[in-house]
């Protein structure tokens, strides 16, 4: 027994020893980096040549570091590994690069989430085509291996969108400065006045646009360390809208006119750890923006501060929690009806898709336990030699859900049911991952009222609106 008891410490006090023993990192070979600068790689890393280290160190280093190059969306897959001779270690990392020019066609419908166009199209029989976009989008991500970004859109149909986008992640020789940039301009035919029994009310002329936005944004981010980033941004917002809106809800604008403008001034804080941005496992979130809005020809002056912080966590073998808290708070002061927004665009609780409630202020808090059916699981494409789709990967998650949110109205909530009252929806869910941050969540949830239904989304349920 006495042996054995030796043995053991013997062991446990060399593999101490080993991995408290100091190592020098002696070179980083980067390979399958065709189009991505060796540089943005590099500044991924939270390890670099000649950097004193131990074995447990570096690992953990790594694991850190294929989280951030997974998290720069521009690899399909990363491996590190590492040699140790006499003391000194030989980084290796090899990516799998994706396909970063995307000239593809725009079909899609446009609807604040599928299960409320389906909902509409289903009432018309399935045949109303009416709230279909059609058009080209040009994404070149990654543009001159920099990690860049150039968007041109053209989209018409029910939504028309036209959009001119740039993004420098770095302006700077120390990479910690970025610069966005964009001009961007929406018209419709067909567009909500008002919100009513807490549903969106429509008007229509079928010879001319009902509603016109345009917006023209700078942002600065600045990114000294690899989590946390700032970013200071401007935004300038115009909207003209048909003369019979502002008599069917004078406050739209809250102007007595036919046009209004406002400037908004941002600052985000963004500490960023989760393993996987579009569907994380593993990490948390935190967030804290502040918003000031100067009226122009629109009286929109209010200030908000939103915040939210999330966490994920593995609990055992294929058992995940992940939980989410976010809040909206506004200065008093009167809030045009085009410029306020509570539930049903890009926050809402599951099991009221089909509801938009209106509000100045709300919180929301998002929880589910999840369950790995399928563990990611990497796969061949047979006949496919390319590598950026030759090799894919896929999971299979499920789910168990309870959402519950309040949404504060001091304007409207005589016209409406669901502002001032608690929301509470439970379910369980079906989620899909794949490679190109693909992801397709099927959900049955029922909220307080008793409803339940079947919905469908296409993003992260902790993350904002669908990418349709």
């Amino acid at each position: 027994m006495k042996s054995i008891v030796s043995t053991t410490i013997l062991v446990l006090i060399t593999s101490i020893v080993f991995g408290q023993e100091k190592i020098i990192i002696s070179n980083i070979n980067i390979s399958g980096n065709k189009i991505t600068k060796k540089e943005i790689i590099i500044r991924e890393l939270v390890f670099y040549i000649n950097s004193i280290t131990t074995k447990i160190e570096l690992e953990d280093n790594i694991t850190e570091s294929q989280k951030n190059l997974t998290n720069l969306k521009l690899f399909n897959f990363n491996e590190i590994d590492y040699t140790i001779i006499d003391s000194l270690v030989e980084i290796d990392i090899e990516v799998v690069e994706r396909w970063y020019f995307w000239p593809y066609p725009i079909f899609e419908i446009s609807e604040r989430n599928f299960n409320s166009w389906w909902n509409e199209f289903k009432a018309s029989k399935f045949s109303d085509f009416s709230r279909l976009n059609y058009g080209l989008f040009l994404n070149w991500n990654n543009f001159r291996g920099r990690n860049e970004l150039i968007q041109l859109k053209i989209r018409r149909g029910f939504k028309e969108h036209y959009l001119i986008s740039y993004q420098l992640p770095f302006i700077n020789r120390s990479k910690t400065l970025g610069l966005n940039t964009d001009l961007q301009m929406f018209r419709r035919k067909k567009t909500f006045y008002k919100t009513e029994n807490d549903s969106l009310f429509y008007f229509t002329n079928n010879n001319d646009f009902t509603s016109k936005d345009y917006e023209l944004s700078a942002e600065i981010v600045f990114r000294k360390n690899i989590n946390q980033t700032h970013r200071l941004k401007i935004q300038h917002l115009i909207t003209e809208i048909d003369s019979t809106i502002t008599i069917m809800n004078p406050t739209y604008l809250n102007n007595n006119k036919v046009s209004g403008n406002y400037t908004k001034f941002s600052y985000l804080f963004t500490d960023e750890n989760r393993d996987y941005i579009e569907y994380p496992l593993n990490g948390y979130l935190f967030e804290i923006e502040a918003i000031k809005h100067l009226k122009g020809t629109s009286p929109v002056k209010h200030l908000e501060i939103v915040g939210k912080a999330e966490k994920h966590i593995k609990l055992k073998n294929r058992f995940f929690l992940g939980s989410s808290f976010k809040s909206k708070w506004s200065s008093d002061g009167y809030q045009p009806y085009f410029a306020q927004s509570g539930f049903g665009f890009d926050d809402y609780v599951r099991g009221y898709e089909y509801y938009v409630i209106d509000g100045q202020d709300f919180w929301l808090s998002k929880t589910v336990l999840k369950y790995a059916l399928i563990q990611k699981t990497n796969f061949e494409i047979p006949y496919v030699k390319m590598k950026q789709f030759n090799k894919s990967h896929y999971s299979l998650y499920l789910g168990l859900f309870s959402d519950m949110g309040y949404v504060v109205d001091n304007q409207n909530s005589a016209q409406n049911n669901l502002s001032n009252q608690l929301q509470w929806g439970n379910g369980i869910s079906i989620d899909y991952v794949t490679y190109y941050d693909k992801l397709l969540r099927i959900e049955f949830s029922i909220n307080h009222l008793g409803e339940k239904g079947v919905f469908l989304h296409f993003s992260n349920p902790f993350g904002s609106k669908d990418k349709l």
